[in-house]
């Protein structure tokens, strides 16, 4: 159980100054501080901090867009990649991307023959990610065995793809940069870890090619990044 939900939360930030109330008590301190939909509050002041330390002062709980960035699962330590082997298919409806660190995506890996045996060539350390045919993929870092063989270590998704960044971010400082358009920024999409991809969709306005961003937006998103190694500039 997370800490987000061990913790009663009288007032949540959904997207960027509009929060869902859960705590009918909180609507007289929040009056002219801007509109209500509903069980939704829209921030329309620019008294933001002063309002949230007020209401955390009078023991309602506030959980903002910042607090979620917050509680982000960190970057693990991340394997080093290390002499290059061979990892034999178990079947021929297998194929294998690994996370490729200059792109943040998977690649798929070419398969090959040796001696009538059909592979890939890994080195250890990848992240890897496993398919078979068209069943849910499963996620490996490769470790070595005997004879120049690879294995595999079981990950989640979500600890493939932090793993993926935090060897990333030991060769160098990764840079990201969104598009400015007429009404903020487009960020076009990469792969990120599930907890954070969930909390983008709610911070910017998610499409197919990737995210709008507001002005607003644009600190909080810069925040997440940064847990993630990753700097993000604008042009």
């Amino acid at each position: 159980m997370t800490r987000s939900q061990t913790i009663q939360h009288d007032l949540e930030e959904i997207t960027p100054n509009r929060f869902l109330i859960h705590n009918s008590r909180i609507r007289g301190l929040l009056k002219g501080e801007g509109e209500f939909e509903g069980q939704i509050f829209v921030l329309t002041t620019w008294r933001r901090d002063g309002l949230i330390a007020r209401l955390r002062m009078r023991k309602f709980g506030v959980y903002t867009l910042t607090d979620k960035i917050e509680q982000l699962p960190k970057l693990p330590k991340a394997p080093v990649i290390g002499e290059i082997g061979w990892r034999p298919f178990a079947t021929a409806i297998e194929r294998y991307s690994r996370f490729d660190l200059n792109t943040m995506s998977w690649q798929p890996l070419d398969a090959e023959d040796r001696d009538g045996t059909t592979g890939v060539s890994v080195r250890t350390g990848w992240v890897l990610r496993r398919r078979k045919g068209r069943g849910a993929a499963s996620f490996h870092v490769a470790i070595a065995e005997r004879n120049g063989v690879i294995g595999l270590r079981n990950l989640d998704e979500t600890t493939a793809v932090l793993t993926g960044y935090a060897q990333a971010s030991m060769r160098t400082k990764r840079r990201l940069t969104a598009k400015r358009v007429d009404e903020g920024y487009s960020l076009t999409r990469i792969e990120l870890p599930q907890p954070y991809r969930a909390l983008l969709d709610h911070i910017g306005t998610p499409h197919d090619d990737g995210w709008q961003l507001s002005e607003l937006a644009w600190p909080l998103v810069q925040a997440l990044f940064e847990r993630l190694g990753v700097q993000l500039g604008k042009r």
